[in-house]
């Protein structure tokens, strides 16, 4: 079904994205090669003073920066540190030995030395307290929170208090840095509207202090309207992340801001951009990744092009760009194999697919895999034993892939774990199992929906916040200047007292009677312009309700025709009559066409109307794989792009599924060659013509159109009535199947 492969590939989209994280930026930037060799040329000649400690614990941060940010090595990072901390204490220098204490923790930190490392960063920020320097002692609760886990709540304590002492040390660079951590957290732990309202304050930050690099805050932010659902701003804050990336000339993780350029566009099922951001993110992995990156880059690319029926393509592909890459990594080796079974199960070949699926089950049984692996495994093997009708292997694999993710895990995965369950329980007639996991894979699929309708919700708060303290600020504004003509005003009134004139003071009063009459027409008018903003806004409300009200509408609608078109599916595999299961097809193939409306009404802009180019070779594809006539059957189009309808869409389309059935069955049978041309044209005021021409053998000897009454022509003729349309069949020497029908169109977005 369609629902089930989108949340399919939304969850390995999922997968894809654990692998490349948002963040990775150190509150200790990097030294370029430059000035490292100069502070290794500067120690050789340097005299035992504060100005060597200092280049020692430079040389030693950075080591410790590479090590944690790209897994390079240590190298003479502890003896720096250690010099450091012997030249500090000679010279009673504080400072010194508050640094080579922070790195000398993070070491052991990163060394899985934890009780030694909390020591070492508390020893540093006691010192830090003794000497009053908030700056360092924000230093140390920053490193001490870094050594607890995401869902720990001791880390963000430790940060909120790192970012205290930064702000009042007036360090707002740091302080920036710090808030933006504090913000991934929460991004992490599921709450994107408090990270975003952070990482907007981290911009405001870094930007008054002229801080140029943002690309990073940009990324997050990204991946954060991301998660809401808000793939506008995704997709605007993304491209800034690289355009700041390009302008500051920081090329770090250059390869993963075109992967999440990549993964919005796919999402957006803007394939061909997504594919150009994956080759662009697959040449820089090349370069400089490691091998993981690139095969699931790669595995990205392959996915799209099987989504677009372009396997062989995606094979030959895969195996080219992997082949380099390929070792002893069992990582690797795993990864390599979950796309190959996905690559050989859509080319149907699911016994070439086998040695890969065992690769798998051993990576599985060392015990070495994490979650996610774990879950990519699961998933990959529930598919393809399911493929092979091995259903008790596909059962306990999807069985513990469910027992895996049943706490905490990705509810795409459920809900497709459940779907996969609910057709090996089908195919081996349990109908009560089959049942209930069907319904559980429906309440998970509705709470999906419902989720990203409420994560919209937040993004319409945050916007609305957002305004709000503008208005905040416009009327500060203006109290302000209210203000100061006030104060003008009494500097003359005090003037005039001076000259101790009646005149001047009957002109003081008219002056006041003025004001405050003045005064009373602002506060009128405010309160007006209140009222007025006020309806404005539950107007706007009452639209954006309406018009989600009737999306949800048309996706339930389609979700039940979903549901119609499973069943009738489910059936099929327990008949053997060729006329029945010829019958159940065309079945599906009706419900899908109306589905389809549905589908593309609650994902357009404009719900009363159908781009019909877009619905007309939809319908033709889906019916070429039905009939399994991809490789066989040519497709051409002459599409005028129209908008008609719904009420015009829905007999067209339905027409149409009939004339290209009759047209697969009877004139171009698999395997027989042959093409198809549908034309779409407009012929006049609000005139059109749909045409249907098959190059076939015709109609067979002794048939008379007029007498016959098959359900294919009976369908066809009553949908013309309905259209008020003038229906034409005729031989030439294929068939030839021509409709004139009157409606409103208008011009289709393309």
């Amino acid at each position: 079904m369609v629902l089930s492969r989108f949340l399919g590939l939304l969850f390995l989209l999922w997968l894809l994205a654990a692998g490349f994280p948002s963040r990775a930026e150190s509150i200790c930037p990097w030294l370029s090669p430059r000035q490292a060799d100069s502070l290794r040329r500067q120690l050789q000649n340097s005299r035992p003073d504060t100005n060597r400690v200092k280049a020692l614990l430079q040389l030693s941060q950075n080591l410790v920066t590479q090590f944690d940010e790209v897994e390079s090595e240590l190298g003479p990072a502890l003896p720096y540190a250690k010099q450091a901390a012997q030249l500090s204490e000679a010279l009673h220098f504080e400072a010194g030995r508050i640094g080579s204490l922070y790195i000398l923790g993070q070491i052991r930190h990163y060394t899985d030395h934890m009780a030694a490392a909390d020591s070492l960063f508390r020893r540093g920020i006691a010192l830090s307290q003794r000497v009053g320097n908030h700056r360092l002692e924000g230093f140390g609760w920053f490193w001490l929170g870094d050594m607890y886990e995401q869902t720990d709540p001791t880390k963000l304590a430790y940060w909120q208090r790192a970012r205290q002492l930064f702000r009042q040390a007036r360090d707002k660079v740091d302080e920036a840095y710090t808030l933006k951590t504090i913000a991934d957290v929460h991004q992490g732990q599921g709450h994107p509207e408090q990270a975003i309202r952070e990482l907007l304050e981290v911009e405001s930050l870094y930007r008054a202090t002229g801080h140029r690099k943002l690309l990073y805050t940009y990324d997050l932010l990204a991946a954060t309207y991301r998660q809401l659902g808000d793939y506008k701003e995704a997709l605007r804050y993304s491209k800034a992340a690289l355009d700041n990336a390009q302008a500051v000339h920081d090329t770090i993780i250059i390869g993963s801001l075109y992967v999440r350029l990549a993964l919005v566009h796919r999402e957006l099922t803007q394939y061909p951009d997504a594919l150009v951001y994956y080759r662009k993110a697959l040449a820089n992995m090349q370069q400089s990744g490691s091998s993981m990156n690139v095969v699931t880059i790669a595995g990205g690319i392959v996915r799209i092009l099987v989504v677009q029926h372009r396997a062989p393509e995606a094979l030959a592909f895969f195996t080219r760009t992997t082949r380099t890459y390929a070792s002893d990594n069992p990582r690797v080796i795993e990864r390599i194999a979950d796309y190959m079974v996905e690559l050989h199960c859509a080319l149907g070949h699911p016994a070439l697919a086998e040695p890969y699926a065992r690769q798998m089950v051993a990576f599985l049984n060392t015990g070495t895999a994490d979650k996610s692996e774990r879950t990519s495994i699961y998933l990959t093997l529930g598919k393809f034993y399911l493929l092979t009708r091995r259903y008790e292997l596909a059962r306990q694999y999807l069985r513990q892939g469910e027992e895996l993710n049943r706490a905490g895990g990705s509810v795409l995965y459920l809900a497709q774990m459940h779907l996969l369950l609910f057709k090996a329980d089908s195919a081996q007639a349990r109908f009560p199992a089959a049942l209930a996991h069907y319904q559980r894979y429906k309440l998970l699929t509705d709470s999906v929906f419902n989720e990203r309708k409420a994560k919209q919700l937040a993004s319409l708060e945050i916007q609305y916040d957002t305004r709000k303290k503008e208005q905040n600020i416009a009327l500060l504004t203006h109290q302000t200047q209210v203000q100061q003509a006030s104060l003008r005003q009494r500097d003359f009134q005090r003037n005039t007292l001076v000259i101790g004139t009646l005149l001047l003071l009957a002109l003081l009063g008219l002056g006041y009677n003025r004001y405050r009459l003045k005064q009373r027409a602002a506060r009128l008018l405010e309160a007006k312009q209140a009222e007025i903003n006020h309806k404005n806004q539950s107007l706007q409300h009452l639209l954006v309700e309406k018009d989600w009200m009737l999306k949800e509408i048309h996706h339930r609608v389609k979700n039940n025709l979903e549901v119609i078109s499973s069943l009738l599916e489910t059936q099929a595999d327990y008949l053997r009559d060729p006329a029945a299961l010829a019958a159940l097809r065309e079945s599906q193939n009706r419900v899908h066409a109306m589905a389809l409306i549905h589908q593309k009404l609650y994902q357009s802009h404009n719900m009363a109307v159908v781009n019909m180019a877009s619905y007309i070779r939809e319908i033709a594809e889906h019916l070429l794989d039905s009939f399994d006539c991809q490789s066989t059957v040519r497709l051409n189009f002459a599409l005028t792009p129209i908008a008609l309808d719904v009420t015009i869409a829905t007999p067209l389309g339905l027409l149409l599924n009939e004339a290209l059935t009759n047209a697969l069955k009877y004139a171009h049978p698999y395997p027989q060659p042959g093409r198809l041309r549908i034309e779409l044209s407009e012929v006049g005021f609000q005139r059109f013509r749909l045409i249907i021409e098959d190059d076939g053998p015709g109609f067979p000897p002794g048939f008379e159109l007029e007498n016959n009454s098959t359900m294919g022509l009976t369908i066809m003729r009553g949908l013309s009535q309905q259209l008020d349309g003038a229906l034409s069949i005729t031989q030439t020497p294929g068939v030839r199947i021509c409709l004139d029908f009157q409606a409103v169109a208008s011009a289709a977005l393309v």
